[in-house]
């Protein structure tokens, strides 16, 4: 599914964003399978892939190396979504970008334009209201853990995620975040 006009070779950037990690990747899977020419980039997962030893957790107002380390994951992580991008793939950027922190990301993906996906529950208040605001998806693991084996559960959590995933591509105007200046 495209609806990339035909002088475009270049691969549309998504963010996928949300208090709920397992949520987030879930999301952004659905939405990639529904793309169908699509990467998933999870920044956590490719933060621990280069990384050696612990993370410092993020509890109340990040340190100066905590906001240093947060760059370099994005900025990597925006670097492989960019490289996918060139060759036509669309990249499905998985972050926890919320609060003031969604406008450093989108800093950084200027002048990109980004379809924003915000998974709404529990999401910081002071997150700006920019994109697609969506409900929050059951994670299809999250299903799989409470239902007995060979269960409809997990078909039907998938279903519901390809739905969301649906609703997502259908609204992508709304979702649109231009990132560069209009001038």
């Amino acid at each position: 599914m495209s609806d990339r006009g035909p002088d475009s070779d270049r691969g549309r950037l998504f963010l996928v964003t949300g208090t709920d990690p397992e949520q987030r990747r879930s999301l952004a899977a659905a939405l990639a399978r529904r793309i169908g020419r699509a990467v998933v980039i999870d920044g956590e997962a490719l933060e621990r892939l280069v990384r050696i030893g612990s993370l410092e957790p993020w509890t109340g107002t990040p340190t100066s190396a905590q906001l240093r380390d947060r760059l370099l994951r994005w900025s990597a992580a925006l670097a492989v979504a960019e490289t996918h991008q060139l060759e036509g793939w669309d990249a499905v950027l998985v972050e926890d970008a919320l609060g003031e922190r969604l406008e450093d990301l989108l800093d950084l993906v200027d002048p990109e334009p980004v379809h924003l996906v915000v998974i709404a529950a529990g999401v910081d208040p002071s997150t700006p209201r920019w994109g697609l605001w969506v409900d929050e998806p059951t994670p299809a693991n999250e299903a799989a853990e409470a239902a007995e084996p060979d269960t409809m559960a997990e078909v039907d959590t998938v279903a519901e995620l390809d739905a969301m995933a649906e609703s997502v591509l259908a609204r992508l105007d709304e979702a649109l975040v231009v990132t560069a200046d209009p001038t």
